[in-house]
């Protein structure tokens, strides 16, 4: 799907600023960490900076995020001539690293040549290849090209003989899934069922018999099996291969549990795969440990992952404010959430993917594209953005997914084009042209044309709250049908937008006595500099009202809220822009009621 972003939007001055200062400063730090050249395998040892287990998912993932940026880019723009520079050095390096079995890892090439696939669980080596994978066919989307997807299937035909349930084969699956939605997106540009068998397997395999493979490997490495995943025997459960959702097969799952990416990367996975053959039991474990997530171990802000020590959930209902809430895990909401969208439609689905988007993954960049968060809690008493990290997965993860939105926001499937996200631009679809055009986050009003030589549905999510339509759309599964569409059709929908108090569910104990504020798809925090008086002593009266202001932050229009409470003037900003004028500067989000 083609698409341009709408001028002076909103969302056209958060991908600016990716393109601008994000990837240039994302590949500068790839070059100075050494990240980037890593795969020309000249490192030796004795040498410093030894390379990562996963510094080819870097590389992979700005290869990617460059792929998507030159879809929407002025071919004058002096970036693109560097952006394909950059892509073209990497496929340059990839293909000469790859040995010739097909193999292609960093670390296990230089490092511990003797080694790989003997550490499933621990190493990235599968997750590695996964992104490698989306990069390259992010690439052949691009181009038409099919040099680096070629390459790519290469290393992918040489783990179909590797893995499998076939005599000889490893029964092995990944520690760190990511492979499996990498295949979902090779298959759909090159349907071969190889590639959909390889698929099947890491899906039907990964926990049988209560994460044998996992038993077998730590005995084969020297290992105690009760003390081989990351927590030493230190973690609750062991072993605690729940943390990569390998403790049971995923049929029989019905807790989501462990790393919260992780979680969200496989079910994405198994969510495509299921769409692929049709497969319903599969869509039923993934909808059964979407509702778990959603009902009993989602953060206000779209945030998931309640503990810091594995980045993940914790028991039901545990959601402590000074929460993990990876960055990542919020976008791979985003990438489940549209598979299941790409089976049937579900406003709740494609609210909470706008949550998550609008808060937890907005938040994870400063305004100038910069610096990063990588956990984004709650409440803030010197919690700053960085330039990088040590693990810097989600800086370019943020990229990928900034520049391609409308493969988020708009679905097609088959006479069916659904509008889930309201993000302003002209779309290019295989059903027709769609353009876009709205203030929204900021004002609640979307207008909307199609030209089309074909005839099919269009389907709005349901902005949820009142709303007025120009034409008369038909009601279901809480999204607005506009039936048999041909030829040139517009509609304008306009909603409200009021500013309205959260309680809390009564179920959580962090936010008992609590409040918080949501203005559109925004959660609002209050930051010490706006607060006459420390943060601690602010208590929010339940019927409070607002008044609405428009102001700019560096490159973005946000609308702030301004309140009375005891005669004293508060501010409340959205969640995404906290710690931008102020790093650290302490904040909450969930206020003490009156």
């Amino acid at each position: 799907m083609k698409f341009l972003v709408d001028t002076g939007s909103f969302w056209a001055d958060r991908i600016d600023v990716t393109r601008k200062n994000t990837l240039p400063a994302i590949y500068e730090q790839m070059k100075a960490t050494g990240r980037w050249d890593a795969m020309r395998l000249t490192w030796k040892h004795g040498d410093e900076n030894t390379p990562h287990i996963f510094w080819d998912s870097d590389i992979a993932k700005t290869v990617e995020s460059c792929c998507y940026a030159l879809q929407g880019m002025d071919t004058g723009d002096p970036l693109v001539k560097k952006f394909y520079e950059w892509i073209d050095d990497a496929i340059d390096m990839i293909e000469k690293a790859q040995g010739e079995d097909g193999y292609i890892n960093i670390y296990y090439t230089v490092v511990e040549p003797g080694k790989r696939w003997t550490d499933l669980a621990h190493q990235h080596e599968l997750y590695c290849a996964g992104h490698l994978l989306e990069a390259a066919v992010a690439h052949y989307k691009l181009t038409g090209k099919s040099r680096f997807l070629d390459i790519m299937i290469r290393y992918v035909k040489y783990i179909r003989q590797i893995f499998g349930p076939e005599a000889g084969q490893k029964r092995g699956y990944p520690g760190h899934e990511e492979i499996e939605l990498a295949l979902v997106r090779l298959y759909e540009v090159k349907p071969e069922q190889e590639f959909l068998d390889l698929l099947k397997y890491f899906i039907e395999y990964r926990g049988l018999d209560d994460g044998q493979y996992y038993k077998e490997e730590a005995i084969a490495n020297g290992k105690d099996p009760m003390k081989y995943i990351e927590g030493e025997g230190k973690w609750p459960n062991p072993p605690q291969y729940w943390y990569m959702q390998a403790h049971k097969p995923i049929r029989e799952q019905d807790e989501i549990l462990g790393h919260s990416v992780r979680a969200m990367y496989f079910l994405a996975g198994v969510q495509g795969y299921a769409n692929i053959v049709s497969d319903d039991s599969l869509k039923q474990a993934v909808n059964r440990l979407w509702r778990n997530m959603v009902d009993k171990k989602l953060y206000i802000h779209g945030g998931i992952g309640a503990i810091a020590a594995w980045e993940g959930f914790g028991e039901e209902y545990e959601l402590p404010l000074d929460c993990y809430s990876e960055t990542c895990a919020s976008i791979g909401i985003l990438f489940l959430g549209k598979r299941i969208l790409e089976d049937s439609l579900d406003i709740e689905v494609a609210r909470v993917m706008s949550r998550a988007l609008y808060n937890n993954v907005l938040g994870g960049a400063s305004l100038d594209g910069k610096s990063f968060y990588y956990d984004q809690p709650l409440v803030g008493n010197g919690h700053k953005r960085s330039a990088w990290f040590e693990c810097s997965c989600c800086p370019p993860n943020y990229t990928r997914l900034m520049n391609s939105l409308q493969d988020y926001a708009v679905v097609e499937t088959n006479s069916l084009l659904s509008i889930n996200l309201y993000i302003g631009g002209v779309y290019e679809t295989g059903l027709g042209k769609l353009w876009i055009r709205t203030d929204y986050p900021n004002k609640g009003k979307l207008c909307v044309t199609v030209e089309t030589h074909t005839s099919f549905d269009l389907a709005v999510a349901n902005p949820g709250k009142k709303y007025t339509c120009t034409q008369e759309p038909v009601q279901r599964d809480d999204y607005l049908y506009f039936e048999k569409v041909s030829g040139s059709f517009s509609f304008e929908l306009s909603f409200d937008m009021t500013p309205q108090i959260v309680k809390p569910d009564r179920n959580i104990s962090s936010t008992k006595g609590k409040l918080a504020i949501e203005r559109g798809p925004f959660v609002y925090g209050l930051e010490q500099s706006d607060s006459p008086i420390p943060l601690s002593d602010v208590r929010l009266p339940p019927d409070l009202t607002f008044e609405e202001a428009t102001i700019q932050f560096e490159n973005t229009t946000v609308v702030v809220l301004l309140a009375n409470i005891n005669g004293l003037q508060f501010k409340f900003v959205p969640y995404f822009v906290i710690g931008n004028r102020v790093p650290g500067d302490k904040f909450i989000v969930w206020i003490d009621s009156t």
